[in-house]
């Protein structure tokens, strides 16, 4: 068998290896990976040339199912997982053979079926299709496997799964379609699989964009703008959530001693450096071991699984780690804690936080005899 036989097989050989490459993480230098692709395809296709009998292009896309075992090269040359590896190749290969099975049908339909005539009018659809490809479906299909993490785990799985059914149509309807002869009809049935496939992959796209616009404005309504902190909203969701178990758990309250002092005598832009400096500190002394919320003000307020230690109030009293990178000096902290111990029946929200502010007045009141 001629070599040329194989020219639309490697033409979709480079656009599938050079799709891939740019939709994925490279483990080793450019130059690295190149090599390790083309050494791998030139002992491929030696070996196809040598069972020529047995392994013959004839267009129907068989050919390219040997293509799963580039999965061996691709596993040691890019950072993905295989199921995502899997879903990039399965893409790739969709619009590659789409653009295969179309050569073939036009060339037929034209009366030239030869593998020059098919390479020469694949190339010219590549030549007019490859731009608007490179530059609208693969930047969203590459946004996509970036941020599907966001979701549950399987979405790699069901994009893999939905992938390779995709291409395993186009493989079938090709191998039914160049038993027959070709017609405009068959070309059309062709345009309107691969447009239909095209149009999950962008309402996928938006799914995945509007579901990150959307955590990203969750993120915003739930937190404190100043400080990066969880606002009251938040606070008030986290402590009702705990009033439906069987927890004990601890609601520390704490007010910035003096901090009108530190907003007139060194400016209010340094009041919320203040701010921002003691959020830090208190989130790094309880990391692990609760979580800080903003209040409101110069009040935040922290809840803590269990029975928070005398030791860690201390701290956050102190704040010994405030000179690093503190606008200015630190003016103590007064603090009121409550233990909250199920059952939890009697109790709501508005009195938990209601009774620890008045413990931390009592508290701020004692202080300042």
């Amino acid at each position: 068998m001629s070599i040329l036989q194989y020219l639309p097989a490697i033409e979709l050989l480079i656009f599938n290896l050079f799709t891939l490459d740019h939709c994925c993480h490279k483990k080793y230098s450019a130059l690295k990976t190149a090599l390790v692709l083309f050494v791998f395809s030139a002992v491929l296709l030696m070996v196809s040339l040598m069972f020529a009998q047995e392994i013959s292009f004839e267009g129907d896309g068989k050919l390219s199912l040997l293509g799963f075992i580039y999965l061996l090269p691709f596993r040691f040359l890019y950072k993905e997982k295989t199921s995502l590896l899997i879903t990039i190749v399965c893409t790739c290969w969709v619009y590659t053979l789409g653009i295969l099975s179309l050569s073939m049908q036009l060339a037929d339909v034209l009366g030239i079926s030869q593998p020059v005539y098919i390479f020469s009018i694949e190339t010219v659809l590549f030549l007019v299709t490859a731009f608007p490809f490179y530059k609208w479906v693969v930047p969203k299909y590459i946004f996509v496997i970036e941020n599907i993490g966001t979701f549950e785990k399987r979405w790699y799985q069901y994009i893999a799964v939905s992938n390779c059914l995709n291409f395993l149509l186009l493989v079938v309807l090709n191998a039914i379609l160049i038993e027959q002869k070709a017609s405009i009809l068959k070309i059309l049935c062709v345009v309107l699989l691969l447009s239909s496939i095209y149009v999950s992959y962008f309402i996928l796209y938006k799914i995945v964009l509007d579901s990150i616009k959307m955590n990203q404005l969750e993120h915003v309504v739930l937190h404190d703008s100043l400080t990066g902190l969880g606002n009251r909203t938040l606070l008030w969701n986290h402590l009702h959530a705990l009033l439906q178990t069987q927890q004990t758990f601890s609601v520390l309250f704490m007010d910035l001693d003096r901090f009108k002092e530190i907003n007139d005598h060194y400016g209010h832009l340094i009041g919320d450096q203040y701010l921002k400096h003691f959020a830090k500190i208190s989130s790094a002394i309880l990391q692990g071991r609760g979580e800080v919320f903003r209040f409101g003000g110069d009040e935040f307020v922290a809840v803590c699984p269990g029975t928070i230690p005398q030791k860690t109030i201390e701290q956050l009293k102190k704040c010994r780690e405030w000179e690093n990178g503190a606008p200015c000096p630190f003016n103590q902290v007064s603090t009121g804690v409550l233990l909250c111990e199920p059952p939890h029946a009697n109790k709501n929200v508005e009195q938990i936080l209601h009774k620890v502010d008045q413990m931390m007045y009592q508290n701020k009141t004692a202080k300042d005899k």
